[in-house]
């Protein structure tokens, strides 16, 4: 009888939340909800969270990837499998019915034995001839258990509780895809920017070989400066090629995650500016609870409390009802009679484990390391979720001071540069001090625009954390 009792009702694990977030103190953070099953379905796709940053061209990578990527459609395919096992599910809570047409022909031995009642064990003689019988059966079997317990019923919610978590991974695959094309396109972007750095100082790279050129055929300057000049203009020509190698790179990356081949994809060069989207001062910390890595978790470890119930529940007895009915006829012309010629079957039992080696305990307590794990699982993933939020706002905001920063180097490196070059051009300086103020306005120029992009990149992976959406 005590085994009989219910189980408790399933719950979530609480997920301990820090108070705030460390790196938005006006963000409150909120402990994380059991999220309702019906949430899960009524959230198809992830939000067009790629719209803030106000790009028709990331939008159009973005949609291309949704409807191309092939890893996509693998998770779409998992959905509807995980939904046809519902369906699997459900059906063994109902009757089982079969239509079992047969058809035999049987021959008796003619030293068969006899009935007593027919004259047979010395009340009879013994036959001396064989007899072939034929027989024609058309039974319809039906079968049912009786879900007593509801052992049935819980592993219909495991399966229900599987397909929200196959849906809610599918969200996982789109989120992370979007995100990973995001943050390609980006990277090209930056890029770009960085090529547009290196073009313009390459132009101002060869007209200082030309002035370097100018002033030693002159006896101005001595063939030092020259190679100077060359070396310089050497350098910049090679960091182009490597950022032209690097753009390449995250080109076919961006063409594999839209679903097309590396080979004939394109993506036409921008030397635009690279401004990211204004991050909102309050992050609320529930927004987690839209996170599907965190979704399809939950959903799985309900699943294994269903099947560790469905586990327990098969130690207890089972009550199975059966029986067919259908004509049988010697003569299959007398099958279609409605007369004399049917038969049928009605009954039922009880089948109580008594003793299978352990097998059914065994069974249960795998189910209950399973939750175990799952619980464990869960867990670890909300404290993830957590760490990536708060990493996220880090970089941000690191960023954006770090950009400002840069800025100023940036203009005080030029204003450098200028002042050095016409010293230069006076005489009042040599070649090596225009070297060095040219290589240190390109480097503020280069840092300044990875800054900007990496800028970017960083506030894709806050709205990754945040499963999607900040608002």
């Amino acid at each position: 009888m005590a085994g009989c009792t219910r189980a408790p009702r399933y719950q979530a694990p609480d997920v301990a939340s820090p108070p705030a977030w460390k790196n938005a103190p006006q963000a409150a953070a909120a402990p994380l909800p059991a999220p309702a099953p019906a949430t899960v379905a009524q959230q198809p796709a992830i939000p067009a969270w790629w719209t803030v940053f106000n790009d028709p061209e990331l939008t159009k990578l973005a949609e291309q990837t949704l409807g191309g990527n092939f890893s996509l459609k693998s998770a779409v395919a998992r959905v509807d499998e995980a939904r046809a096992a519902i369906r699997v599910a459900t059906s063994t809570r109902q009757p089982e019915v079969t239509l079992d047409p047969q058809a035999y022909i049987t021959r008796l031995s003619g030293l068969r034995p006899v009935p007593f009642a027919l004259g047979g064990e010395n009340g009879g003689a013994t036959p001396t001839n064989g007899i072939t019988q034929t027989q024609y059966y058309v039974p319809l079997n039906v079968s049912y258990e009786v879900d007593v317990w509801g052992r049935l019923r819980r592993g219909v919610q495991a399966a229900r509780a599987e397909s929200e978590a196959s849906e809610a991974e599918l969200r996982t695959v789109q989120l992370s895809l979007t995100a990973d094309g995001a943050t390609y396109y980006f990277g090209i972007r930056g890029l770009d920017a960085e090529l547009a750095v290196l073009d313009s100082t390459l132009l101002a790279r060869r007209q200082s070989l030309a002035l370097t050129n100018a002033r030693f055929t002159a006896g101005v300057d001595n063939e030092i400066a020259v190679r100077r000049a060359e070396t310089e203009l050497a350098t910049v020509e090679a960091s182009l090629f490597e950022a032209q190698r690097q753009r390449k790179g995250l080109e076919a990356a961006l063409a594999t995650v839209t679903g097309q081949t590396a080979s004939a994809f394109t993506l036409a060069p921008r030397r635009g500016p690279l401004n990211a989207p204004q991050v909102p001062a309050s992050v609320p910390a529930a927004l987690l609870t839209t996170r599907p890595d965190l979704l399809q978790a939950e959903r799985l470890l309900a699943a294994t409390d269903s099947r560790l119930d469905a586990a327990r529940l098969a130690r207890l007895p089972t009550l199975l009802l059966n029986g067919f009915i259908g004509p049988q006829a010697a003569d299959l012309r007398d099958l279609p009679r409605i007369s004399d010629n049917y038969t049928y079957y009605l009954g039922g039992g009880i089948s109580i484990p008594v003793f299978n080696g352990g097998r059914l305990r065994a069974n249960q307590q795998i189910a209950q390391a399973r939750y175990d794990a799952q619980a464990a699982e869960y867990r670890q993933r909300a404290l993830v979720a957590f760490k990536e939020v708060e990493t996220a706002l880090a970089d941000v905001q690191q960023t954006a001071a770090q950009l400002a920063a840069q800025q100023r180097a940036l203009t005080a490196a030029r204003q450098a540069g200028r002042l050095t070059l016409e010293r230069y051009r006076r005489g009042l300086a040599d070649y090596f001090q225009v070297v060095d103020a040219d290589r240190i306005t390109l480097n503020a120029a280069r840092q300044r625009v990875q800054t900007q992009a990496n800028q970017l990149r960083y506030t894709v992976q806050l709205v990754r954390a945040l499963g999607g959406n900040w608002e």
